[in-house]
């Protein structure tokens, strides 16, 4: 068994107790952005970070607050109530490698230090979009523990083509497999101990979020329904800068009929300004 095992076991058994959530419980959006010295075009990181600030905006639950962290703010984050820029350190690494972790580790720590209530954790990549309706049915369904989004499609940024992602849905993986905006984590920053702890020992690797939780005590449930558009291949995200192309999955379940695409994109309150022309 690995460190992180151990100390997650430890955890589990000395301090994981049973959430008491609030009726009306507060969803705390973690961001991690790229900044300006490591993106290849910072308006358009600005531009896309907008359509998902479009997407919290629409959502149908408003009881959020956004924290975004980046080594630049960008001119388009709100101030105002409710989003909180916090400044990140240079990064210093390969090109190759992000600092997400580092900004996920920030943010967690001026959560503790900025709240002490119940909520639900989302870290939300800066360009994936939202369904209006999912932070509501967290807010309702309120278990506690957390959730995992099995379902949801790929976005071809440019052009508007969408694929399945959740097998219930006709994928061949579920969404979390390649998305990082996948998750939602019970913290009470009020009275859970070491919350701080607890949100490095998930960490920020999307694939092991529901075996993390599982070993620290709060396993997740899933989204009953497609709640996130997962965008690819604007020109400006860590999967360009890795080489993978995912491409290769959404032009094999590429979905092409028109009632259906129509369905999807009225789901999501899609302009065909948003992602391109289906």
């Amino acid at each position: 068994m690995d460190v992180k095992s151990l100390f997650a076991s430890g955890y589990r058994r000395v301090f994981a107790k049973p959430h008491r959530p609030d009726p009306a419980p507060l969803i705390v959006v973690m961001i991690p952005l790229v900044g300006k010295a490591r993106a290849q075009d910072w308006q358009r990181v600005c531009d896309i970070l907008e359509g998902t600030l479009a997407s919290l905006r629409a959502q149908s639950y408003q009881n959020f607050e956004v924290i975004l962290c980046s080594q630049d703010r960008p001119g388009n984050f709100p101030d105002q109530d409710g989003y909180h820029f916090l400044p990140a350190p240079p990064h210093t690494g390969a090109a190759n490698i992000s600092d997400q972790r580092v900004k996920a580790r920030l943010m967690a720590e001026y959560a503790a230090r900025r709240f002490d209530r119940f909520s639900y954790v989302m870290h939300l990549d800066a360009d994936d979009l939202l369904h209006p309706d999912l932070f509501r049915y967290v807010a309702e369904d309120n278990n506690g523990r957390g959730y995992l989004i099995e379902q949801g499609y790929m976005v071809d940024a440019p052009s508007g083509r969408i694929a399945p992602m959740g097998r219930a849905i006709g994928g061949e993986h579920d969404l979390w497999e390649h998305c990082g905006s996948c998750a939602f984590f019970a913290v009470d920053w009020g009275k859970q101990a070491f919350p701080v702890f607890y949100m490095r020992m998930l960490g920020k690797g999307h694939m092991n979020y529901a075996k993390r939780s599982e070993r620290l005590g709060y396993p997740l449930a899933p989204v009953p329904f497609p709640a996130v558009l997962y965008m690819v291949n604007h020109g400006d995200n860590m999967q360009l800068r890795k080489g993978h192309d995912k491409l290769l999955y959404l032009t094999h379940l590429e979905i092409t009929d028109p009632e259906r695409i129509a369905a999807i994109r009225k789901d999501f309150a899609l302009s065909e300004e948003t992602t391109g022309s289906a």
